[in-house]
């Protein structure tokens, strides 16, 4: 018996301990979260002690597992199916009663019992009772060396289990073993994943609601109290519908959650709620239907407070419609800056409309009369007509007070309307302005009236600067041309006094101006309308006097427009 007893002992010794495990550890341990042994797992355990029984010709063969938190009893989680096994899966044992699978368990060492009848210190064995005499059993650790319980093979006669025997089962037994650490190490995984989560859940800035299919709150984020005011001890158990569904939308949420159970849909919304205040708050939520437990009766609402948004929207609208007011109010005192040059563009054919009427008078009550002279002087007439027509619309539509509207423009045709009604301006500025437009200009997607605007602007700049200059030629030049990353450049590069270069910055501040005279908006309108079209304005000195003031915008081909 003895020398069994240390062949057993053999057997067991270099693998029945993980390694660093100490020799002596509690058999209990409450502190430490129990793992859940899968179904997947016992169905293999239950195929293993099968084979044992059926390898070693017993009548059973078990695998227990010691029970926490207090460790007082321990279970059979698998049993073979062998004829003559008395031990179910699932029946419980106390501690204290003296089996063979409870002193592994307490001295954490295999045992041989050969036969417990001829054996003192095992003829009151319990297992005895239900006629099982022998037994081979080893202990199986957790990878951490906690106790989790046996493996053990029971003869109902005498039986000495031999060497290869004891092999098989210290096998199984480490199989055992390997089991337990792949789930201790999923379990791990598991649990950082569920940590991440949690955190995850309690971080995110979005209100996080999970309901069941009536709506009733089963748990809530710390964003859901800072959006509504409920705290999870007043939210968990009410339904969403009553707690934060202003009355006007109860429908609404009925709709929402038969949407997102019944059909499965990821979705959202933007809706109205209200807080615990009473006051309402504008949301998008997005639905989220889960389908844990296999019954999809559970889903995530996902709420997320737009009331700065709104509020952003709100800024943004104002702030276009202030832009549009100073760029009118801009134009308007551009009107009256230019109306020398107004009243010489309509003058020219208001004059000569005069001229042909009174040549057509004369030509129609002359002796004999010139039929031929009369009708070449109401052409002339008419043309004069539209040409004043043409004055008037393109003051009109440099003036009004309308929504931009995007177009394919030429800029070198729009520029040269510009300077047409600025040429009483130019001519009274003494300036002499000449023009580089390049010929392979590529169409603007823009709107024509403000890039106009932008052009008028820098002109009346330009000759503003030069309006002090008597020692040297009010030289002007605008010039068109390619830009890089298929934009197109337009130039406005005067003669005039310059700029504090220290002041570059704030030559496109709105009010800021360097005359005394002037509103100090005009550059700021000219950088808010090409910032508008996605491109730049800026402004540097010339290498002789003067400084050139350029700005550049895309261009897209008529092709990719239509």
């Amino acid at each position: 018996m003895a020398e069994s007893a240390e062949a057993l002992r053999d057997v067991g010794s270099s693998v029945h301990e993980p390694a660093g495990t100490p020799h002596r550890r509690r058999a209990e341990s409450s502190d430490i979260p129990e793992i859940a042994i899968s179904s997947d797992v016992l169905r293999k355990w239950q195929r293993i002690v099968d084979l044992l029984a059926n390898i070693m010709h017993v009548p059973s063969a078990v695998v227990t597992k010691l029970e926490p938190p207090d460790c007082s009893y321990y279970r059979t989680v698998a049993s073979s199916t062998s004829k003559g096994n008395p031990f179910p899966v699932d029946e419980t044992f106390s501690m204290d009663i003296g089996t063979f699978c409870e002193t592994v368990i307490k001295n954490r060492e295999p045992l041989l019992v050969a036969n417990a009848l001829e054996d003192d210190e095992w003829k009151s064995a319990p297992e005895i009772a239900v006629g099982m005499v022998s037994y081979l059993g080893f202990p199986v650790l957790w990878p951490d060396g906690r106790m989790f319980g046996t493996i053990c093979v029971l003869d109902d006669k005498a039986n000495g289990y031999s060497h290869l025997y004891h092999e098989v089962l210290a096998h199984c037994r480490d199989v055992l073993q390997g089991d337990l650490l792949t789930l201790v190490r999923l379990g791990n995984e598991l649990e950082e994943q569920r940590a991440q989560l949690s955190e995850l859940f309690a971080r995110v800035p979005e209100a996080v609601v999970m309901v069941d299919r009536d709506s009733t709150i089963t748990r809530v984020n710390p964003a859901f109290t800072k959006i509504f005011g409920y705290t999870p001890e007043e939210a968990i158990g009410q339904r969403t519908k009553d707690l934060i569904a202003p009355d006007d939308r109860q429908e609404e949420v009925e709709d929402l959650m038969y949407r997102m159970f019944q059909t499965r849909d990821v979705f959202d919304v933007e809706t109205v709620r209200r807080r615990k205040n009473g006051t309402r708050v504008p949301v998008s939520l997005i639905c989220v239907p889960l389908s844990s437990n296999g019954g999809g009766s559970t889903g995530y609402v996902i709420y997320r407070d737009l009331t700065e948004t709104k509020r952003l929207q709100d800024e943004q609208r104002r702030y276009h419609a202030m832009q549009l007011e100073l760029a009118h109010a801009n134009r308007i005192a551009t009107l009256g800056l230019l109306s020398a040059s107004i009243a010489h563009e309509l003058n020219q054919p208001l004059t000569g409309i005069i001229t042909n009427c009174g040549t057509c008078l004369r030509m129609l009550t002359g002796d004999p009369l010139n039929l031929e002279g009369a009708q070449e002087a109401v052409r002339r007439t008419i043309r004069d007509g539209h040409r004043a027509s043409d004055v008037v619309a393109r003051l009109r539509a440099l003036f009004n007070k309308k929504e931009p509207v995007s177009e394919l423009v030429d800029l070198n045709e729009a520029t040269r309307e510009v300077i047409a009604l600025s040429l009483g301006d130019i001519q009274k500025g003494r300036a002499s302005v000449r023009t580089e437009f390049a010929d392979d200009l590529q169409l603007v997607t823009a709107d024509r009236v403000q890039l106009q605007q932008v052009v008028l602007n820098l002109l009346r700049n330009a000759l503003d600067a030069m309006s002090t200059v008597d020692h040297r030629p009010r030289d002007l030049l605008i010039r068109t041309e390619r830009d890089e990353g298929d934009s197109v450049r337009l130039s406005v590069k005067d003669a005039g006094v310059g700029f504090d270069p220290r002041a570059v910055d704030k030559l496109f501040e709105a009010f800021y101006s360097t005359k005394s005279d002037g509103m100090g908006v005009g550059l700021s309108v000219s950088r808010s309308i090409i910032e508008n079209h996605q491109g730049r304005l800026w402004a540097v000195l010339n290498d002789g006097p003067g400084a050139t003031f350029a700005f550049s915008v895309p261009c897209r081909t008529r092709a990719q427009v239509e």
